[in-house]
């Protein structure tokens, strides 16, 4: 008998927002060396030759020839031996309800043996896209191009067919999306209202609590029950997030972009940066350029 997949509120769905970013499949970035630490996003690749090291919370794993990884989102650094070559997809996904696609259970190794209706689907995807390629790296892949409406629609429904396979395959698993939250309406309005905070200037965080209709203090708590995260802490990740995109991009001077997320001196956004990624912007946009 088939396990039972639990259900979320439909609402929580229905208003979910994906983003598929790329599929490739060629040789692996910077053989025979580690990478730096940098954000994933929701990823799978299927390793046809060689072996990928990957660590990822102090976690180190194995991906041998024959095998895929379902990647969750987060900081990860890789390794790929020479000769490794890939077949992967990297997508994203916004929850109206602010909870993870997947709270746990990825970041999994499995042969690709067991996979083979979404193994053909990812080759069928990466077809429709890289119409007649057999190769096609990482960094052509996230190159936006022209196309037509009927083309984009064909790589909507293939990303779309490629994904219920996605989702089908982690349920065998014993994968399962995150259950919806009881508060996911309320939770959803507090994510609409911080989201739409400006990062430019300091947050009124007892005035957003009276739009949203709760005290501060209610306001953290649901935060807190639903996204482990208080008011503060998720504007803290959204200006994070941005400060990666914008120094990944490469055209703002660090001053401008310091400017754009609050700081009034470049000094203390270099600080403040180190202290949540790791390593300084100019290093960060360092290795954005490479990979």
């Amino acid at each position: 008998m088939a396990e039972e997949i639990p259900e979320t509120p439909a609402f929580s769905w229905q208003e979910t927002r994906f983003e598929w970013l790329w599929v490739y499949r060629a040789a692996g970035i910077n053989p025979g060396a580690w990478s730096g630490f940098s954000e994933v996003p929701y990823g799978l690749f299927f390793v046809e030759k060689g072996r990928v090291d990957i660590e990822v919370k102090g976690r180190r794993m194995v991906v041998p020839s024959g095998c895929a990884f379902f990647s969750a989102p987060g900081r990860r650094r890789h390794f790929f031996v020479k000769g490794t070559r890939l077949l992967s997809v990297g997508f994203r996904c916004r929850r109206s309800d602010g909870l993870p696609l997947y709270a746990k259970g990825l970041n999994l190794v499995a042969p690709t043996r067991r996979l083979r209706t979404l193994h053909r689907l990812t080759l069928g995807l990466f077809e429709t896209v890289h119409q007649g390629r057999s190769s096609v790296d990482y960094r052509r892949s996230i190159l936006p191009r022209p196309i037509s409406l009927i083309d984009r629609a064909r790589r909507e429904q293939a990303f779309f067919g490629w994904f219920a396979a996605y989702v089908e395959t982690l349920a065998g698993m014993g994968v399962h999306p995150a259950p919806g939250h009881a508060g996911g309406r309320r939770l959803a309005r507090i994510i609409g209202l911080l989201n739409d905070e400006p990062l430019g200037r300091p947050a009124e965080l007892a005035e957003l609590a009276a739009r949203a209709g709760f005290g501060r203090r209610r306001l953290d708590q649901l935060l807190q029950d639903g996204l482990g995260l208080t008011a503060k802490g998720f504007l803290e990740a959204r200006r994070m997030e941005s400060a990666r995109r914008l120094l990944g991009e490469g055209e703002l001077p660090l001053k401008e972009v310091a400017a754009l997320l609050g700081f009034r001196h470049a000094p203390h956004f270099t600080a403040w940066f180190k202290g949540g990624a790791g390593r300084t912007p100019s290093a960060y946009r360092r290795e954005a350029s490479l990979s």
